[in-house]
């Protein structure tokens, strides 16, 4: 069976934490390509967030070099808030049965998994490979496997500590810090011409 990696997020910017996980999955479990899709309308999230075409474009930048890695404007194409199970139900129809599905998510959304836009049917779409948190000089987190529900298939991404995360990156560019090497040099140079994240307001950090 063939497997396909799905990583749907705001990618708000992509960072190399993001390539780090999609490529240690990949690797892990034999993933013939990883989509990365950047959700349009997040249906929880609606402050500090870059629009979703700018998001898009610096994915592309960032998976450009990677021929596993494919940048997708599913969610941006499609009208109405960025549910999950819309995606997987498109991705099941198009490639069918001999392609599996596995969503990459990180490990700290397994508590909130039940609470999914018909979660049910997500479970029942694709295998999970889920990302533990992982913090250089601290503990490995627990692997938040207990916290998945039953009904749930679920594997367990293994990977080096990350140490850069999304929100971090904004409020260096807003302070007006380099973020180079914590994104590509091809997503850097974007956000430094496009002057990303200088204006949002500090009330929505």
């Amino acid at each position: 069976m063939n497997e396909l990696g799905v990583f749907c997020g705001t990618f708000n910017p992509v960072h190399w934490g993001h390539l780090l996980v999609a490529e240690c999955a990949r690797d892990q479990f034999d993933l013939s390509k990883v989509l990365f899709i950047t959700s349009a309308n997040p249906p929880h999230r609606h402050s500090d967030l870059l629009d979703g075409e700018s998001r898009h474009n610096l994915v592309a930048a960032a998976v450009a070099d990677n021929p596993y890695f494919e940048a997708s404007r599913l969610e941006l194409d499609r009208s109405g808030p960025s549910y999950t199970v819309e995606t997987l139900a498109y991705l099941h129809q198009f490639y069918g049965e001999k392609v599996r599905l596995n969503l990459i998510i990180g490990g700290d959304n397994l508590n909130s998994l039940a609470g999914w836009h018909e979660s049910e049917r997500i479970f029942k779409l694709c295998r999970l490979l889920a990302a533990p948190r992982m913090i250089p000089g601290h503990e490995t987190e627990s692997l938040h496997a207990d916290f998945a529900p039953a009904a749930a298939d679920l594997s367990m991404i293994a990977l080096p500590p990350i140490g850069v995360s999304s929100s971090e990156i904004r409020h260096r560019l807003r302070d007006g810090k380099s973020v180079l090497y914590m994104v590509p040099p091809s997503v850097n140079e974007i956000l430094i011409t496009q002057a990303y994240y200088r204006q949002t307001s500090p009330k929505q950090r």
